[in-house]
């Protein structure tokens, strides 16, 4: 198997010990808020960077890499769902021929390349001629899901969207995943978006009567035909912007929020905080060392008494 400028074996497991390293390194450094939470979703689904290491990586995300580059004449192995080294040189024979750093490791934009080039040979004539001009637009109020070429609307679907205990996160985000068979839950395609507290993202559903309410855990829900139609023109780093309230389903009141916290209105909290100069840094969705300082110091300046909280009072001092 030809392996170009990385046919040593000893080079790649020098690379994979580096980034092993680097990876629980950067695990380790402290942050000013606390870890992501988790919709209930695979961590594949987010993404994740995949290398050569001891033991090898396993899962569902190595399958469907394996699937792309076997698709794209890299890959003769098994399909077994890990990352060993024939997968890793398949990757770095493929990254040659995408022109990226041929390391045999999966990044995002590995990732992104091997998704457009496996796309486009599926599905040919459907993919857009210009992908940058495609946008996504989901309008919680109306639960609709809206596909924008070049600014002009030209598509429109129905979609569930997070009840009021998990809301949908509202924003501005892109794509940063693609995989067509996630978990049966989740119907046919997954897109996966790029929200920091949580695995959130775009995908079908096996329960089909739910769309057209707020019924998710944060995800949006799509009947399998309509985001197996979209897939293919929707590639990773596509704009998606979600619009609606922060708290939740239209008409629900904001819950209270408090240390440990992480959600849509604790990112909307922080974004009002930094609006009003109590945070420097960009909000993320976690209550963690912080937000609490924040949180304090903007109670203490309104003369709140009681626990460190964001109540009404605190929202209505934020102007919700």
């Amino acid at each position: 198997m030809v392996f170009g400028r990385c046919s040593n074996l000893k080079k790649i497991q020098w690379i994979a010990a580096i980034s092993t390293f680097l990876f629980y390194f950067l695990a380790l450094v402290p942050g000013s808020q606390a870890s992501p939470g988790n919709t209930g979703h695979p961590d594949y689904l987010q993404g994740r960077t995949l290398f050569l290491q001891d033991p090898h990586f396993t899962g569902t995300d190595v399958m469907d890499l394996q699937q792309r580059l076997q698709m794209l004449g890299y890959y003769k192995g098994d399909l077994n769902g890990i990352y060993n080294l024939e997968t890793a040189q398949a990757v770095a024979a493929a990254q040659e021929s995408l022109d990226l750093h041929p390391d045999g490791t999966v990044n995002l934009y590995t990732l992104q390349a091997l998704v457009s080039a496996t796309d486009q040979k599926l599905y040919g004539e459907k993919m857009p001629a210009a992908p940058e001009r495609i946008s996504v637009l989901i309008d919680m109020d109306k639960l609709t899901l809206t596909l924008f070429d070049g600014g002009e609307p030209f598509k429109q679907y129905p979609v569930a969207m997070g009840k009021y205990e998990t809301p949908t996160p509202v924003g501005n985000w892109e794509i940063i995943s693609k995989y067509m068979n996630p978990p049966s839950v989740m119907g046919t395609r997954w897109l996966g978006l790029n929200i920091p507290y949580g695995q959130y993202g775009i995908h079908g559903t096996n329960d089909p009567s739910s769309i057209g309410s707020y019924a998710s855990h944060g995800c949006i829900r799509m009947h399998n035909a309509h985001v197996e139609e979209i897939y293919p023109a929707v590639a990773v780093g596509t704009s998606v912007t979600i619009i609606g309230t922060p708290f939740g389903a239209p008409g629900t009141p904001p819950t209270v929020l408090k240390y440990g916290a992480q959600d849509p209105a604790v990112l909307e909290v922080q974004r009002s905080l930094k609006r009003l100069g109590y945070i420097k840094w960009n909000p993320d969705g976690f209550w963690g060392e912080g937000t609490e300082k924040a949180v304090k110091k903007f109670r203490e300046d309104h003369g709140l008494k009681g626990p460190n909280y964001v109540d009404d009072k605190v929202y209505e001092l934020l102007g919700y």
